[in-house]
């Protein structure tokens, strides 16, 4: 059995639907207002570039939800890499409040395949998925409450 490639124009053409999720460093909520406005524009406009069709793309303050759909041919990683990687660039340079953050995006994602899958669930797995978040500043030291400090002193002796 041969297998062809079928043109991008015809209808039968093969097509994956990925389902990306990835956020700014320290997962800061950087991402409103004319930041997400001009975000989404990016990934519009990089995916014409990239050969992938966007067919929702969900920006909230700390996160990011892309679901597009591609040829076989085309990796995920190669995709959310062009998009992190020209939208930190642009965003950065527009936006001179994006550079207190060391890198815009983290290294991480979470890219899933399947035309079922909702955001919701997209994101439940990403939150999952993410290691506990330590609480900024210096661990606080254990307070005692008089009754054990008699214990304590009491096995002390």
């Amino acid at each position: 059995m041969e297998i062809h490639n079928l043109p991008q124009d015809s209808e039968d053409a093969w097509s994956i639907t990925y389902h990306f999720v990835w956020g700014p460093m320290r997962s800061k909520p950087c991402l409103t207002g004319e930041v997400a406005e001009r975000l989404r524009a990016l990934i519009e406009e990089r995916a014409n570039a990239v050969e992938f069709h966007p067919l929702l793309v969900v920006v909230l303050p700390d996160r990011v939800y892309l679901a597009a759909a591609a040829p076989p041919t085309l990796a995920p990683h190669r995709i959310v890499c062009q998009i992190k990687a020209h939208t930190s660039r642009v965003l950065r340079d527009e936006f001179p409040e994006l550079t207190r953050i060391p890198t815009l995006w983290t290294r991480a994602y979470l890219v899933m395949a399947g035309d079922q899958l909702t955001a919701d669930e997209v994101f439940e797995r990403f939150e999952a998925a993410q290691p506990p978040r330590r609480p900024r500043g210096r661990p606080r030291k254990a307070q005692i409450s008089p009754g054990e400090a008699d214990e304590t002193a009491a096995n002390e002796r």
